[in-house]
């Protein structure tokens, strides 16, 4: 089977390369922004040609700066174009040739000649006129607007023709599609990009000590067990008002957003620090957003006590309550320690998430625990169903016709939903009622 082609889009910052790429792709994945640097980190997406797949990815732009986020990011820019099929280097039409935009195409250039220069911003590319300071590059350009859908064409025809042979093959390439989507949510800096760096033994994740790094959600594919998952890095979430970036306040709705495609939510808290009351607020996003979700504790290696993760556990699940479902992961991205738990655990629940029940097993289980001791409803009568039912699976809705139909009280509610969850073995997987009158 022919190997899927790798085409990167690189450039200085805010040339239009997420415009493109979503372009390209048909999809809004890279957040567009009017200003410099939004994009800090790769993302990789796929797209047809003739019935065959590409891969192409967005880089995050190329800095002047020397500060350690930007070297970090002139580094992995340079590596990946370096280890692409064809690099399309964007140029924004609207300016002169900047100087160190000269260097790095030319960089690139040495390392993969395969690259095609594209100057973008161009709203009437048959009257345009190219800038003078241009023609040192000595190349032939391809004027388009990403924005307008002008021309864009004509990269995919240059995308034909150099990969010709690819696309006459006789191989038929199919991209598997992952299994599992998880969302990797926490607030700035509780390690989220340490730990998918450490899942997928590369530093594709730009890690610094910096809250706000991850500015736009993240996709990664990885495999175990011969299962596939795509691992969403996503911006810390925190309160708006508290957010002083207007790029930084877009990546955090795009990260409330995120929660909707997940199939499970990796929740990151810090275990060296005291819960504050962003922890809290993700949290209760999280609980609403009716996914299966796994808490994962991270920096152990910065406790000082390591004697009782059981209290650490009991303590965490106290705090977040609402996530009474939710299996507790103690974990050290910088030691490794438990790191892969998450893929493992994550597995276990995505099989429960895929089984079925019988509406008599699920009726004799519920029959057996309301046996157990009385549950009353919040009109204060005893709480005893005449007909149960399932009424979803994602999300698990059980439907209750009981009395007037008022709710269980609360205590008893959630002591029902975890004996529940245990009697059915429902790893992660939140449980939600509804109680209508016979």
């Amino acid at each position: 089977m022919a190997k899927i082609p790798l085409i990167t889009i690189a450039g200085v910052p805010n040339t239009g390369k997420s415009t493109l790429f979503n372009r390209i792709t048909g999809k809004r994945k890279a957040l567009v922004h009017s200003m410099p640097g939004m994009t800090r980190d790769i993302y990789k997406e796929t797209f047809k040609i003739n019935e065959k797949f590409f891969y192409i990815q967005d880089s995050g732009g190329f800095f002047p700066e020397d500060n350690y986020i930007s070297s970090e990011i002139n580094k992995r820019v340079v590596g990946e174009t370096g280890r692409s099929d064809l690099v399309i280097f964007l140029f924004d039409g609207k300016r002169d040739l900047l100087g160190y935009e000269k260097d790095l195409f030319l960089d690139i250039k040495k390392s993969n000649p395969n690259i095609l220069a594209v100057v973008n911003k161009i709203d009437n590319p048959e009257r345009y006129i190219l800038p003078s300071s241009y023609y040192a590059l000595k190349v032939d350009f391809i004027f388009i607007s990403a924005e307008h859908n002008l021309n864009v064409e004509k990269i995919e025809d240059h995308i034909s023709e150099f990969f010709k042979e690819y696309l006459n093959g006789d191989s038929t390439e199919i991209v598997e599609k992952a299994l599992m989507k998880l969302s990797f949510m926490g607030k700035p800096n509780v390690g989220k990009s340490s730990i998918i760096n450490k899942l997928i033994n590369d530093e594709k994740a730009v890690v610094s000590p910096i809250p706000g790094t991850t500015r736009d959600s993240v996709d990664f594919l990885i495999k175990s067990h011969g299962n596939s998952f795509i691992l969403t890095d996503n911006a810390g979430i925190r309160k708006l008002k508290k957010v002083k970036e207007s790029t930084e306040s877009a990546a955090v709705i795009r990260a409330e957003k995120d929660l909707i495609n997940a199939d499970i939510i990796i929740f990151i808290v810090d275990s060296s620090k005291k819960m504050d009351q962003n922890d809290f607020l993700l949290a209760k996003k999280i609980g609403k957003a009716f996914k299966p979700v796994i808490i994962v504790c991270n920096k152990w290696d910065l406790i000082k006590e390591k004697t009782d993760a059981k209290k650490l556990m009991q303590k965490i699940r106290s705090r977040f309550h609402y996530l009474y479902f939710s299996p507790v992961l103690i974990t050290s991205a910088l030691e490794g320690k438990n790191i892969r738990e998450i893929i493992h655990t994550s597995e276990e629940i995505y099989k429960q998430l895929n089984r079925k029940f019988k509406t008599s097993d699920l009726i004799k289980t519920v029959r057996s625990i309301l046996s157990e001791r009385k549950f009353l409803s919040q009109s204060g009568e005893i709480f005893n169903p005449k007909f149960i039912s399932i009424e979803s699976y994602r999300p698990f809705f059980i439907k209750f016709f009981s009395g007037k139909g008022s709710r269980i009280k609360m205590s008893d509610e959630k002591y029902l939903k975890k004996r529940i969850l245990e009697e059915l073995g429902l790893l992660g997987i939140p449980i939600f009622f509804k109680v209508l009158p016979k």
